[in-house]
């Protein structure tokens, strides 16, 4: 087994896509673009983002993750350094098929927000198959005028992307789904409104006591003049008028 002083080295060693890079301690470091089919196992541990990546003159990513590969990332966490903060608009930008499984993807230090728009995402996907699993947390910075935890938006000529959430953790932050991308929810806690069609086939939303959303397996027969909608007729005629 080979080791390297950093995962920049680790990556470029890689020559297979059974080739698995394990982070051995936690870390700050350079963004990275990766262009290769890679599974990176963090191991419990914690890459800090130090030096954001990107299009030349916008440099503000942690990872870019380009089209035609697969990616996995599991089994710890990804942030931006206190130090670098200022730069980081995005933690990940993804554009390939990626597997995101019991990671912590924390982005309170994204601080760099778009000059247009006042934006910024954790995990931004662009095309590709993307499957976010396990006990996988994602959280935005709170403070932003608009702080996706994720978006499932079609970028230019890519084909658009899928994103299929089934986690046991919260996801923390604004969601947004353009017009002809697919967002399959079957699992998971959520700090913003569901809409139904972001939710799995078989499953439907559910606001819970404390304002949070999650989803389970059901359906909706029966809908009030109010707009809500109703597992059974019964419930309907109890809420009002159906």
């Amino acid at each position: 087994d080979n080791k390297f002083e950093t995962l920049a080295e680790a990556l470029n060693a890689v020559e297979s896509s059974d080739d698995v890079i394990t982070i051995l301690k936690d870390t700050q470091g350079p963004g990275l673009v990766i262009d290769k089919d890679v599974t990176i196992n963090f191991n419990g541990k914690t890459y800090s983002f130090t030096e954001p990546v990107g299009s030349t003159g916008t440099e503000s990513n942690g990872f870019q993750i380009l089209a035609g590969n697969n990616v996995t990332l599991k089994n710890g966490g990804l942030n931006v350094a206190e130090s670098a903060k200022e730069n980081f608009y995005i933690l990940v930008q993804n554009y390939a098929n990626l597997t995101v499984e019991d990671m912590n993807l924390d982005g309170t230090n994204l601080d760099k927000w778009s000059a247009t728009d006042g934006d910024s995402y954790v995990l931004s996907n662009n095309s590709g198959t993307v499957t976010i699993t396990g006990a996988t947390n994602i959280t935005a910075n709170n403070e932003g005028d608009k702080a996706f935890a994720f978006d499932v938006c079609k970028y230019g000529s890519y084909a658009a992307p899928t994103v299929n959430v089934n986690t046991t953790g919260t996801i923390a932050g604004d969601i947004e789904v353009s017009e002809t991308a697919t967002l399959n929810i079957s699992a998971g806690t959520f700090t913003v409104e569901i809409a139904e069609a972001w939710c799995a086939d078989g499953f439907i939303p559910v606001k819970n006591a404390d304002d949070t959303w999650t989803v389970k397996e059901g359906k909706f027969i029966a809908q009030t003049e109010t707009g809500a909608k109703f597992e059974t007729l019964q419930e309907a005629v109890n809420a009002g008028t159906t």
